[in-house]
């Protein structure tokens, strides 16, 4: 029987790739019968927004979910057969494998079913349009050629451990074992729903015109929340591999991270929830309710089980040393928690107003700047003092406040110095002095840290710097990768600071060759463009273009020629679509708005000066380096 489902899990991904392939190849072939084709693909579209277009809508990215869930559990199977062949935990094996892919096929029929009877990607036209409809020109953008397939890898990946949870708690298999084998699942699946956030929000950032990159948007929202979750299941995950304690965290924090990414397709998909930004349907879907009752089943057997196996979990150390790193995790997890339900709170808040009170009260950005901002601050905190604890004992850490202190005397310090320099500078708001005075923080205690470790192993091995550097690195990657995820979250912090705090701003009308001053740039309006593309036939990507380039020179030095658009899609609800141009440096962006152009030449410009943004990209590229380097040395680590 194993092996005959192991054959059918093979069996089911492959069958989905060759449906997959069948819609590449309509959309690329624009075969306009089918409905989806129709509905967001035209001779006018260009092949990698084509290409795009798959996931583009419902029908397209659920079975993109379906996809990739199917790889994976082709991925697990594969794994475990491998185990098997050097003989690994065998006896874990055994018990816990036919559930574990029951479990992941059980997931992919329901996606199945989804696809067959509510939202099948080939239905037909009655009748076939010589035309389609095309894309929306907010999707023709590199960023959503990435986001929503990174996004849906995350969420598939967020079943793996699920799975592995569910399996561990049917068994009453619920020690550290399946921790062990779901190790680098877990990491895999966090770092694809982050870097999928993270390219949503740049995609934001350039394409939508308004400066900004995350609005607390109820769809960015969705993702979020389940990240949170998975990041404090992670951390638990850490805790329960090395001191055995934190057992039921690990098991209901899997199955929720899983529950809360069937959460995000359900804000984004059932109708319930409305997003003015992204712009989904306002009306209750028929996949509403095979969400809300899978919902119900993906949580409700977990805590059953979770209560019903009480006297399977094994017994654990209490926590009772409040300087301990185990009550560092702690703290962590019920922040990155508490952050969670706030957002959870502020993006239901509205739906559930209406249905209890008739009027829907929306929440504004200042609710989850007062809810999640302070809780993320101090998790960013944690993330400078929880490598410098120690793990507890069962017998009292002696001296141990003396030598943590000692420890985060450098770091508390140089956060200190900051916020004076600050003060001096003139810097007078308390998110700026917190933002950058904890980033400073962290940043000095991970480094010493790093440094303490390079020192003792030096003196020990007699090694020169760079080799006892990389030696150390090498022998340490699950560590050491770790810390550099939290350096990237250190850089994305100051980028949110940065740009939260001190951006300039001018809205400006020029006729051509006249200038205008912005901090230390000077832009000069040079000409402009007015013209009509892929008019016929009409679709979607039929505009008119309104195009203004502006020369930008800085102490009296040409930097570069900027132009930007302002376009007119006739067929669309909703007509113009700003296509802004950055200029970016590590110290600040230059971003320019055509707010509008008259036939005259008249232009009107919003120009925004942005600092220190550029760090939230170049944040996430450390997460995605740190992650991988962490997985390469076991994913959770093993060092001591």
């Amino acid at each position: 029987l194993i092996i005959s489902a192991r054959n059918g899990l093979i069996a089911a991904a492959g069958l989905t790739t060759l449906a997959a392939l069948v819609l590449f190849y309509l959309l690329l072939a624009r075969q306009f019968e089918v409905a989806y084709v129709y509905e967001h693909v035209s001779t006018h579209l260009p092949v990698l927004y084509t290409i795009s277009a798959f996931w583009a809508g419902e029908e397209g990215s659920l079975l993109l979910w379906l996809w990739f869930l199917s790889l994976l559990t082709l991925g697990v199977v594969y794994s475990l057969s491998q185990r098997q062949k050097r003989k690994q935990d065998e006896q874990l094996r055994q018990e816990l494998y036919p559930y574990i892919w029951a479990i992941l096929g059980g997931i992919q029929g329901f996606i199945a079913l989804i696809l067959l009877f509510v939202h099948n990607p080939f239905q037909l036209l009655p009748v076939t349009p010589t035309e389609g409809a095309g894309l929306l020109p907010l999707l023709e953008n590199p960023g959503m050629v990435l986001h929503p397939p990174t996004l849906f890898l995350g969420y598939a990946g967020a079943a793996v451990p699920f799975a592995f949870a569910l399996a561990a708690l049917l068994t009453g298999r619920v020690d550290r074992g399946w921790l062990r084998l779901a190790r680098c699942w877990n990491l895999f699946a966090w770092l694809a729903l982050g870097v999928g956030i993270l390219i949503g929000a740049w995609w934001a950032y350039v394409e939508l015109g308004w400066g900004g990159y995350w609005a607390w948007d109820p769809v960015e929202n969705g993702s979020l929340i389940p990240w949170l979750v998975g990041t404090a299941f992670l951390h638990a995950a850490v805790v329960q591999e090395r001191r055995r304690s934190f057992p039921r965290w690990t098991l209901l924090l899997a199955s929720l991270t899983f529950v809360l990414c069937l959460f995000a397709t359900f804000i984004t998909r059932a109708g319930v929830i409305t997003s003015d930004l992204h712009g989904f349907s306002s009306h209750i879907q028929p996949i509403t309710y095979y969400l809300l009752f899978f919902m119900g089943l993906s949580l409700g057997i977990p805590l059953y089980l979770v209560a019903h196996r009480e006297n399977r979990f094994p017994r654990t150390m209490t926590v009772n040393d409040l300087l301990s790193r185990e009550a560092g995790f702690l703290a962590a997890m019920l922040l990155l928690c508490g952050t969670a339900l706030a957002v959870f709170v502020g993006t239901v808040f509205p739906t559930v107003s209406q249905l209890l009170r008739g009027v829907r009260t929306a929440l504004d950005t200042s609710f989850y700047n007062r809810a999640a901002g302070p809780l993320m601050v101090l998790t960013v905190f944690l993330m400078g003092i929880c490598p410098v604890m120690l793990w507890q004992r069962r017998e009292a850490n002696s001296g141990s406040e003396i030598r943590l202190l000692r420890r985060l005397s450098v770091p508390g310090m140089g956060a200190l110095l900051t916020v004076l320099v600050l003060v001096v500078s003139g810097v007078r708001e308390a998110f700026a002095l917190v933002g950058f005075g904890t980033s400073v923080f962290v940043l000095l205690s991970t480094l010493s840290d790093v440094g303490r470790a390079w020192l003792v192993r030096r003196r020990a091995t007699g090694e020169a710097p760079l080799v006892a550097l990389g030696r150390l690195l090498s022998r340490n990657r699950s560590r050491y990768g770790g810390y550099l995820v939290h350096l990237g979250i250190v850089c994305m912090a100051i980028g949110v600071t940065g740009s939260m705090v001190y951006q300039t701003e001018r809205l400006v009308s020029l006729e051509p060759g006249e200038t205008v001053h912005i901090g230390n740039y000077i832009l000069r309006y040079e000409d402009y463009v007015i013209e009509l593309v892929d008019a016929d036939p009409p679709t979607y990507q039929s505009k008119e273009r309104y195009a203004a380039r502006l020369s930008v020179t800085k102490d009296g030095r040409m930097l570069a020629t900027m132009t930007a658009e302002r376009n007119n899609h006739w067929l669309l609800d909703n007509p113009w679509v700003s296509e802004v141009s950055i200029r970016s440096t590590l110290r600040e962006d230059l971003y320019v708005i055509l707010a509008s152009l008259d036939k005259t030449g008249l232009a009107a410009f919003q120009i925004l000066v942005i600092p220190l943004v550029v760090w939230l990209w170049i944040g996430g590229g450390l997460m995605l380096i740190g992650t991988a380097i962490a997985m390469s040395g076991g994913c959770i680590g093993r060092e001591k």
